[in-house]
């Protein structure tokens, strides 16, 4: 029973939350400036779109997840982590069928979604699971590029609910990004430190590598600044209650400039995302609690392995 899990958490599910939490805020950017939903508000949302939205990304990220281990097998063996592929609990040829599947479905429900989140889908899909992993472009092996590609991902997640809430495209969409673009893309800088010693040895040549940890550090803050000006110049109260408690963990790796401090700042900010998609929709804090210790039982059961925690470490 512990084993056939494998398939389902070789997706790394923890991820989803914060591509599902973007999703939201992009939803919920209508109602940006209430802490809480009327009871009339509550009745306007599209739970029968959002769901098939959900289980579509859910997906679109699951298989882009497992093809990034595949093609990462080397590399996570000397970093130590995602030991699912690497140490060779799931085989190459099952988890490549795995990925085929699920982006097959994930395509099918956005088509019935709708046209524009197909489009949305294909294009998460495109730079996720080809242009990040496999040559000729191979992004990730490619520091700005690599860069360049995460934002990507965070912004059409938030397209994903932006979209879903207005119907149709404006130039509006890019405006009420900007403050979970640059706070997830401050997030991002954090995650790639725990790797720099494994990817230098495997000649990776990441930002981490390239730069090193304090200089990513300070520009991780740079952002975290740019998502709180633009959070507050667009009187965006939901990006507020994400960023200000968000702060003292940001400042903390300026005065302690460690990973275990990044590491902290990346939890805590994916929380408090959370948490302030729950003000308003307070069912998704019970799919992020259960999520959190189902995960937390099958790792201990299966592998004596204390994933995921609110430390210092990954």
């Amino acid at each position: 029973m512990l084993k056939m899990l494998d398939y389902f958490f070789v997706l790394r599910p923890m991820l989803f939350y914060p591509g599902w939490s973007t999703l939201l805020a992009g939803y919920l950017i209508v109602f940006k400036n209430r802490l809480y939903l009327t009871p009339s508000e509550w009745q306007s949302i599209d739970f029968d779109l959002l769901i098939l939205l959900f289980v579509s990304f859910a997906l679109a990220m699951g298989g882009s997840f497992l093809l990034n281990q595949l093609a990462d097998i080397e590399t996570d063996l000397k970093n130590k982590k995602l030991f699912i592929i690497s140490e060779g609990h799931i085989s190459k040829r099952a988890a490549i069928a795995e990925v085929v599947i699920l982006l097959f479905v994930s395509i099918w429900l956005a088509y019935k979604a709708g046209m524009v989140f197909l489009i949305t889908i294909l294009l998460f899909i495109a730079i996720t699971s080809y242009f990040y992993n496999f040559k000729p472009f191979k992004f990730k092996d490619r520091p700005w590029w690599s860069l360049w590609a995460n934002m990507a991902m965070g912004f059409l997640a938030f397209c994903l609910g932006w979209l879903a809430a207005f119907q149709s495209f404006s130039w509006r969409l890019f405006a009420d990004a900007l403050p979970y673009l640059f706070f997830n893309t401050a997030l991002y800088f954090y995650t790639t430190l725990p790797d720099i010693e494994g990817d230098r040895l495997a000649n990776k040549k990441t930002l981490a590598v390239k730069f090193g940890l304090k200089a990513l550090i300070y520009l991780a803050f740079g952002f975290y600044l740019v998502a709180l000006v633009s959070a507050v110049m667009l009187n965006d109260r939901l990006a507020l209650i994400i960023l200000v408690p968000s702060l003292p963990f940001f400042l903390w790796t300026l005065v302690r400039p460690q990973v275990s401090a990044t590491i902290r700042a990346t939890k805590f900010g994916i929380l408090f995302f959370a948490i302030a998609v729950c003000l308003k929709i307070p069912f998704y804090f019970i799919l992020m609690l259960s999520g959190f210790y189902f995960t937390r039982w099958y790792f201990k059961a299966r592998f004596q392995f204390d994933y995921p925690n609110f430390k210092g470490k990954g």
